[in-house]
């Protein structure tokens, strides 16, 4: 019994001494505080919407903080504890997201790694994938580092602005462009009293070393007390801070949320959006829909529902609030042709247009009211007069001819300061007056800017695209432009499917002839480059316009409500005379109304299909009476008014394609037969690059250990500087006052099992270093037998090592 107790009360003392040699005084409290400062920015990133999983992010979170500690309190180097972190990070952040996955355990991995890979696949290759657990994953990611980095700074180097500012980074940014209706404020105030608790706690820290240097006594509760007057001071001072005026904080968030609207940062927004964008998050929202200077036709899309403007308008019209035009086009990318930016410090902004035909446009007043946080883009109806803002404005002026002076091609307007929620500006649009007989009559008399600049030629448009814009006007007779404007825009609608949810188009195909032959499904963006792209290849001037369409008319505010989900692209169309015209081909917006067009009763021609041009459909009985243009397919965007007006004959009828066989849509494009295989291919390229990652810094860490600094040394000098060197993986501190004997004994007491080649390592050493010098000692005998032994006693310590990697193995 004696003996048992006598053995319970060494495990007790040998436990003790190990508890104190890691934890400090304190430390529980403080390592409460460090996770209460990382998890209320996560906390603050859910409530605003963020696509992060608190049943991953939370785990890993106090995971880091538990890791980091053990990592502080150990006496590896820092970059060996990163190394080490970054492999325990990964694994625990990869495993929480499994467990948290529906099904079985090891197929929970399997679909986290897939998903990955396809994420990482579209991420490079240009595509849309806004998988919520990959971002998940990143966010846990990050926020193991976060936890990582707070407990290092404040357990090991004691700098704890370095553990202070990354986090509060996040959640301020958070704060400040937030625009969800749950207050998130309340994170804020704990992270800020939690901030000041951790400097209190410094402080302290570096008085009690100051105290132990001096040998001064202090009472056992001090730190008891110093904490409770922090408490104390902390809540004054966030008090006082919440009654302070607010004026120059918001001049300076002002400021803060302009630089995040500089163009750079819009670039990487877009980045952002393709990769990570959700209809829930109410994160940085802003207003700048289509606001680069490119469109790239990609794959599926997601609009959400919240409110981004409101326009005040005369109602009776058919509205585009445009904000942006892009001309060239090529290899599935618009571009603008603007080549000058204009900047008018003083408002109103008034642009100059051509003389338009008299009567041919009527000006229009909007007052747009913005909903979301902030937006750097100008919107009005087409064309744009005036606005009373100061703005920068990005155009191409058109050359003089026939003694007629320059016009303003505008591409974008920007204001010349953030508008934020709740600002109004008042824009004048000359909004067309034409009818189809008028627009029919306006001619092929095109300025030669419009000639150069919309010229027929774009080098990756198919010859097939091309006979297909020919069979669909030729089929109906077609001859004006606008006939045949009319046209192709009636044979998207009735023939392409709308669908928001598509796949990628591939790299080495152009995406208007994926979408036309292939595909047959798309949304907004395709249906309009499609047009665009047809009526060039016929010689006829159209871009691509981009902004909202109308929105929901409310009565009571006498607006119209704009949301995320309106966001829109069209075709305008030149007609001489009368400038750009509206187009409308996607099968979701409502049918266009134009006047006394005829276009809604069904001509007599009809196109016969031909299987070398348009897309093969299934077989369906010919319908024996004159069909009628069907509906739009796809979801309807609900709330927009129609102008019913009383139709008037006109001579000419404007042709509409109803095909005779309407095709039969799958809902979802047929899949490559080796479809299966990518995932695997590029899960296998992705274990790869680690693998040659991992390859390429173990042979750093080599160079690092083993030959890092050892040029001109001989091989019994270079392996017993190699022993020293690898001193620290056994928690060695080597004396300079210390032999190479005492140095030996020490390595022996601690690895004795590596005591033969230490020795010998160490004898050959003293007798090189102090005995007579041999004859060519490079190439000795000698020198093989130093290098075998450092082999060996390598082997020894590298064993140890790993043995007590894991921090509470040690």
């Amino acid at each position: 019994m004696a003996a048992a107790a006598l053995r319970l009360t060494t495990i007790a003392q040998r436990f003790t001494v190990a508890w104190r040699s890691i934890f400090s005084p304190g430390d529980f409290y403080t390592w409460l505080i460090a996770a209460g400062l990382l998890i209320a920015p996560a906390l603050a990133l859910y409530t605003a919407g963020w696509l992060v999983e608190p049943r991953t992010a939370l785990p890993v979170i106090v995971l880091s903080l538990i890791f980091g500690f053990l990592l502080a309190r150990s006496q590896y180097s820092e970059l060996l504890c990163l190394i080490i972190s970054a492999i325990y990070g990964t694994c625990f952040t990869l495993l929480i997201a499994a467990l948290n996955q529906p099904g079985g355990f090891g197929e929970a991995i399997v679909q986290v790694f897939l998903r990955l890979s396809r994420w990482l696949y579209d991420a490079f290759t240009g595509g849309i994938n806004q998988d919520d657990l990959v971002f998940t994953l990143l966010i846990s990611g990050l926020f193991w580092f976060l936890g990582f980095n707070l407990v290092w700074h404040i357990f090991r180097i004691d700098r704890v602005w370095r553990a202070i500012l990354p986090p509060a980074l996040i959640l301020i940014t958070n704060q400040v462009y937030y625009t969800g209706p749950i207050s998130v404020d309340l994170y804020l105030v704990v992270f800020l009293f939690l901030a000041l608790l951790l400097l209190v706690r410094s402080a302290l820290e570096a008085r009690e070393w100051d105290w132990y240097i001096s040998q001064v006594r202090v009472p056992r509760k001090v730190r008891t007390q110093v904490y409770r007057i922090g408490v104390l001071f902390a809540t004054l001072l966030l008090a006082a801070a919440w009654l302070i005026p607010q004026r120059d904080i918001q001049e300076r968030l002002q400021r803060f949320q302009e630089f995040m609207q500089s163009e750079t940062l819009i670039e990487l927004a877009e980045l952002w959006n393709r990769l990570f964008a959700s209809a829930e998050m109410q994160g940085p929202a802003t207003s700048d829909y289509y606001g680069g200077d490119a469109l790239q036709l990609g794959g599926a899309i997601r609009l959400g529902d919240q409110v981004v403007m409101l326009a005040s308008a005369p109602p009776g019209r058919r509205y585009y609030w445009k904000s942006r035009a892009f001309d060239v086009y090529d290899a599935g990318t618009w571009k603008s042709a603007a080549e000058v930016r204009l900047t008018d410090p003083e408002a109103p902004l008034l642009v100059e247009h051509e003389a338009y035909i008299a009567g041919a446009r009527v000006p229009v007043q909007q007052t747009f009211t913005f909903a979301l946080n902030a937006s750097q883009l100008i919107y009005a109806a087409p064309e744009v007069q005036s606005v009373d803002l100061a703005t920068r404005t990005d155009l191409r002026f058109t050359p003089e001819e026939n003694l007629v002076g320059q016009n303003m091609l505008i591409s974008v307007i920007r204001p010349l300061r953030v508008l934020y929620r709740g600002d109004s500006y008042t824009a004048t649009s000359l909004m067309s007056a034409a009818t189809p007989d008028q627009l029919r009559g306006a001619g092929t008399n095109y300025p030669v800017w419009v000639r150069d600049l919309y010229s027929s030629y774009i080098p990756s448009v198919t010859e097939r695209t091309i006979a297909l814009a020919n069979q669909i006007v030729g089929s109906v007779g077609a001859v004006t432009p606008y006939d045949q404007a009319v046209a192709i825009e009636s044979w998207l609608r009735a023939n392409i499917r709308y669908n928001e949810l598509i796949p990628q188009p591939p790299m080495d195909r152009d995406s208007v002839d994926w979408f036309l032959f292939d595909l047959r499904e798309g949304y907004c963006n395709y249906y309009a480059s499609a047009m665009a792209v047809m009526l060039r290849s016929l010689g006829i001037p159209a871009r691509l316009a981009a902004g909202f369409a109308q929105g929901t008319y409310d009565p009571d505010q006498r607006a119209y409500i704009i949301q995320e989900r309106d966001a829109h692209t069209w075709v305008e169309v030149y007609f001489p005379g009368y400038g750009w015209i509206e187009f409308e081909p996607t099968a979701a917006q409502s049918a266009p109304q134009r006047g006394d067009d005829t276009s809604q009763n069904p001509p007599t021609a009809q196109p016969s299909p031909t299987a070398t041009l348009t897309p093969t459909p299934l077989p369906s009985p010919t319908p024996t009476t004159q069909p009628t243009l069907p509906p739009p397919e796809g979801t309807v965007t609900p709330g927009l008014p129609t102008l019913t007006l009383t139709p008037v004959p006109s001579l000419t009828p404007s042709p509409v394609i109803v095909p005779t066989i309407p095709p039969q849509l799958p809902t979802t494009p047929s899949a490559s037969p080796l479809g299966f295989l990518l995932p695997i291919v590029a899960a296998a390229f992705i274990l790869l690059l680690l693998a040659l990652i991992v390859l390429l810094a173990l042979a750093l860490l080599y160079w690092w250990w083993e030959w890092r600094g050892m040029r001109g040394l001989s091989p019994v000098a270079r392996a017993y500087a190699r022993l020293e060197r690898y001193a620290g993986l056994l928690g060695l501190r080597l004396d300079i006052t210390n032999t190479p004997e005492e140095r030996r004994l020490k390595f022996i007491r601690v690895i004795p099992r590596a005591e033969p080649p230490i020795t010998a390592i160490t004898s050959m050493y003293i007798l090189e270093r102090y005995g007579r010098r041999g004859r060519s000692r490079d190439r000795t005998p000698r020198g093989r037998t130093a290098d075998k032994a450092w082999s060996d006693a390598r082997g020894s310590i590298l064993g140890r090592f790993l043995r007590g990697l894991l921090p509470w193995r040690r």
